[in-house]
């Protein structure tokens, strides 16, 4: 993350000087309280759930929109950078969410839980990202008019 704020033109130490959003640091805050509270299964399934928006597959389910356009990754639009962290986490996400999902299944013992946890794990990641957008919107007003 911080070679892709370094390759549009941030310094390390201006990035660094950033404190989180309040809408950030509530998905932290969620994430945390998951991580310390819940068993392992729970923690498992709250984080990797949050995998399945790098799954192609899912357009075979019905899904209209994918999370990650990636003619981003052979776009000359953005710097090496930001492709190469941006390529790093959509691959590893594609490649091991549903293997994650399959341990879930074999070792929970109470769906209910686990659906509660993931519902919890995805609106912290909808602020997250809402956090993410304000941000950029901070540093680009021009994201404004893609949004609207």
């Amino acid at each position: 993350m911080l070679r892709m704020g370094e390759s549009l033109g941030m310094s390390r130490k201006e990035i660094l000087s950033y404190s989180p959003l309040p809408s950030t640091q509530s998905a932290i805050n969620t994430w945390r309280k998951i991580a310390f509270e819940r068993s392992w299964v729970e923690i498992m399934a709250a984080m990797h759930s949050l995998e399945l928006v790098a799954d192609k597959s899912l357009r075979k389910y019905g899904a209209k929109m994918h999370y990650f356009n990636e003619a981003i990754l052979s776009s000359n639009d953005f710097p090496k950078e930001v492709k190469d962290f941006l390529r790093e986490g959509y691959e590893a996400d594609q490649s091991h969410a549903g293997e994650a999902l399959k341990l879930i299944d074999k070792y929970s013992d109470d769906p209910e839980k686990i659906q509660v946890t993931v519902l919890r794990s995805f609106d912290a990641f909808a602020k997250y990202l809402t956090a993410r957008l304000e941000r950029g919107i901070e540093f680009d007003k021009n994201l404004m008019k893609v949004v609207l």
